[in-house]
């Protein structure tokens, strides 16, 4: 027999009206289990379990509806009907959930933390932990701006065993911060994701470059390696200091000499970062210097090389590698006067180092070639000293008198003639162990003996570049030193002329010795400031240029060079003063000679000197005609001087 729907909810509102409410809730029942979707009814009979005290029953027909509606999307009607149970059932966890969820699809985030908080904090009442942290993981997915619960759920998941999942969260947070411009938090969060995450490549290439871009080399080797430094040149630079500065000289010197072979323009900043691990690492400097000067060499720029060298053992003094290194660059570039001195430094350094025999060897070869510079026998001394040497002062006048002559080698000697047999020194009853001779260059070989009756402490120098007198190998201090007198004196057994004659001669000597030489050393300074420009260093360019600006040669270079740098340095006094020395100067081209002129007239002009900067100008045209704006600013000058 059919079930007749309308009938028997007729006979349930009947039973409800005569208040006999059980048997009404089942008559409501039968309509119910006939029809399952008659939520209306369903309605009912919950309500009537509700005023029944029977609140599980009524909860479970509310429920069925709700849940229905929250599948279907109806999640206002869901909620009330959620809100409903929890008026009868409070502590309903899985309706607080839903609610939570509703709250959340619906945007009222504060709903949806309140229904997810109060769950959590209950879970973690009863002891249920995992519970507890399951919701902790819920708030961190809820809200994007909530970065402490999206923190909280990412260090749940971690401690849950989840990593990677970990490492994710953390990595969407910092997505999210550095799109809102929050970059100290953005970086905290991809720390923590490379941590989780060590594969992270790109996380350690970001937080690698952060670090190097603030200075922090520590931690930039927590994220750096040679793999992920890749050919980020960046960061095989930083690479490099950080296995520099660490110790790992050999790593670095790799490192370094890869960058270099990608792009040589670097060398300057590792010419940077020498000076930076100078005053505590020197060792690890010179790995960069020594890289800096080969890169130099590589491109034939000598003068630079030199110049770096000289800066570095000059921070450095008693750096004997950096010194060897610089010798070496003096000899392939042909800077003379540069490893003279130079050699100077390193007798000093080997004397300071205990390396008696080199600083002899080094010292005998100065002594031979500037016998009457006091240095080079003191230095003689010392190392004479150091390998015990007995009564030093008397083998020292022994060399400069003749009677043991010793080898002075030029490195600069013209290559192509053929050398003379080689000078053999007698055995020495003094010493004869110890090493009298230079350290074997390619060069020609002059031996130098003093006439009788010069004093044995001086001793007539060889010219800058000396040539093989025909046919004699050996030179004899006195006719060296009539030939600079303008006469040709022969040896001769007289006593040694007077203290004051002999200091002329000297001074004669010297005095030829600087013209021959001041020449190439103002070309090298000017070398060496064009590099300190190119290094941003224009504090220590102005001395080279000043030194340079003596030689009548390079004047006019040097010193507009020196002009134009105090104009944009803005000191014009200066600037004036080297300008108009430049102008006084022959100019190396016409266009040049134009320039400068133009250049100082309007740096008088700045200077507030309208009547000079009107002369210069007016010379200027005068030469150059319509050189660029030159007749506009005489008209306008002209104008000032005669007010009009």
């Amino acid at each position: 027999m059919a079930f007749d729907r309308e009938d028997t909810l007729k006979k349930a509102e009947k039973l409800l009206r005569q208040g006999r409410l059980d048997a009404a809730i089942a008559e409501y029942a039968r309509v119910v289990e006939d029809q399952p979707r008659d939520w209306a009814t369903l309605n009912t009979v919950g309500d009537l379990y509700a005023r029944a005290g029977q609140t599980d029953k009524a909860a479970a027909m509310y429920v069925r509806i709700a849940d229905h509606l929250y599948h279907e999307g109806f999640y206002p009607r869901a909620a009330a009907l959620y809100k409903k149970i929890l008026k009868i059932k409070p502590d309903d966890e899985p309706c607080q959930l839903n609610l939570g969820e509703i709250s959340a699809k619906l945007g009222l985030l504060l709903d949806a933390k309140a229904y997810f908080s109060g769950i959590a904090e209950r879970r973690r009442a009863r002891g249920d932990r995992s519970g507890a942290d399951e919701m902790v993981v819920r708030l961190g997915s809820l809200d994007p701006t909530d970065v402490d619960a999206r923190i909280a759920a990412a260090r749940i998941l971690e401690q849950q065993g989840d990593p990677v999942v970990a490492a994710v969260r953390y990595r969407e947070l910092h997505a999210d911060l550095l799109e809102k411009g929050r970059k100290a938090e953005a970086l905290g969060a991809l720390r923590e994701a490379v941590r989780l995450n060590p594969d992270d490549k790109e996380g350690r290439i970001e937080l690698g470059r952060e670090a190097v871009a603030s200075g922090d080399l520590d931690s930039a080797r927590t994220y750096v390696d040679r793999e992920i430094a890749g050919q980020d040149l960046s960061l095989l630079l930083a690479l490099a200091t950080i296995e520099l500065k660490s110790g790992g000289l050999e790593a670095g010197r790799e490192l370094l000499g890869q960058l270099l072979a990608v792009d040589r323009e670097l060398r300057h900043q590792i010419v940077e970062l020498a000076w930076t691990l100078a005053p505590s690492l020197a060792d690890a400097a010179f790995v960069c210097i020594d890289h800096a000067v080969d890169a130099s060499m590589a491109a034939n720029d000598y003068a630079s090389a030199a110049g770096i060298l000289q800066e570095f053992v000059a921070r450095v003094p008693t750096q004997i590698p950096a010194l060897l290194k610089l010798v070496e660059v003096c000899v392939d570039g042909g800077l003379e006067a540069t490893m003279y001195e130079t050699q100077a430094q390193l007798a000093d350094a080997y004397l300071a180092a205990g390396q008696a025999g080199e600083a002899r060897v080094i010292a005998e070869d100065l002594v031979a070639r500037e016998p009457w510079e006091r240095a080079h026998i003191d230095r003689f001394r010392k190392a004479l000293v150091l390998l015990n040497v007995p009564d030093p002062d008397s083998h020292i006048a022994e060399r400069l008198s003749g009677q043991a002559p010793f080898m002075a080698k030029d490195p600069f000697a013209d290559l192509g003639s053929e050398p003379p047999e080689p000078t053999t020194e007698p055995p020495s009853a003094i010493a004869p162990e110890a090493p009298l001779e230079a350290p074997p260059r390619p060069a020609v070989t002059h031996v130098v003996e003093p006439a009788p009756g010069v004093p044995a402490a001086a001793a007539a120098p060889p010219t800058d570049k000396p040539k093989k007198p025909a046919g004699a190998d050996e030179i004899d201090l006195t006719i060296l030193l009539g030939d600079l007198q303008g006469t040709q004196t022969m040896p001769s057994s007289d006593p040694p002329p007077e203290r004051e004659n002999l200091d002329e001669v000297f001074q004669d000597f010297r005095d030829e010795v600087s013209r021959q030489t001041g020449a190439e050393e103002a070309a090298q300074h000017l070398k060496l400031a064009h590099t300190y420009l190119e290094m941003g260093m224009a504090d220590e360019a102005v001395g080279s240029l000043e030194t340079a600006a003596r030689s009548p040669r390079h004047r006019f270079e040097a010193a507009s060079t020196l002009g134009r740098l105090y104009r944009d340095q803005q000191d014009l006094p200066h600037a004036i003063e080297w300008l108009e020395r430049a102008a006084e100067a022959p100019a190396p081209g016409v266009e040049d000679g134009r320039a400068l002129l133009y250049d100082l007239g309007l740096t008088l002009e700045t200077a507030g000197e309208t009547a000079r900067a009107l002369a210069v100008l007016m010379e200027l045209q005068s030469d150059a005609g319509d050189y660029r704006d030159v007749a506009a600013r005489v008209n306008r000058l002209s104008k000032v001087q005669t007010g009009s």
